[in-house]
């Protein structure tokens, strides 16, 4: 008899595991199953980048200036505050003067730079990664130059 009861004691023993797996299963939190938020500040981040290709070619001949760049550590948003200092991976916008205008305008679209209406001639454009609190990121600033074409006569 006593073996009997020393089987039904593991047997109620294995039973209750069983019955409770699910509930420890469900006590991990999101971070012991995903891992480490991407957004929280890491100390040891690699450099912001900025690369820009020269205009389009194709467009610039018709009098558009359509300028592709991308971004390396930093994500282009809409998000302005000083709390969005401490997000990573990095948050910032893109400044834009046009022909050493003294104030930019901020792009946060993250799509090819479109500037229309620049008479002919030379141009230069300055593309400068920024972050949420407007300040320019040192080292990740780009200038474009290049010429409007004068718009061909025959059309």
């Amino acid at each position: 008899m006593t073996g009997m009861l020393g089987v039904f004691k593991k047997v109620a023993v294995i039973g209750i595991a069983v019955a409770l797996y699910p509930l420890a299963a469900s006590a991990q939190t999101a971070r012991d199953v995903k891992g480490a938020t991407e957004l929280v500040a890491l100390d040891s981040e690699p450099a912001v980048k900025l690369i820009v290709d020269p205009p389009i070619p194709q467009q610039l001949a018709l009098g558009r200036v359509f300028i592709q760049y991308r971004t390396e550590n930093l994500r282009i948003l809409p998000v302005f505050n000083r709390t969005a200092l401490a997000v990573s991976p990095r948050i910032g916008h893109l400044h834009v003067k046009v022909d050493d205008q003294s104030w930019p305008f901020v792009d946060t679209s993250n799509e090819t730079l479109v500037l229309v209406g620049l008479p002919p001639g030379p141009h230069k454009v300055l593309l400068e990664l920024a972050d949420p609190t407007h300040r320019p990121i040192p080292n990740a600033s780009k200038v474009v130059e290049f010429t409007v074409p004068a718009p061909n006569a025959s059309h």
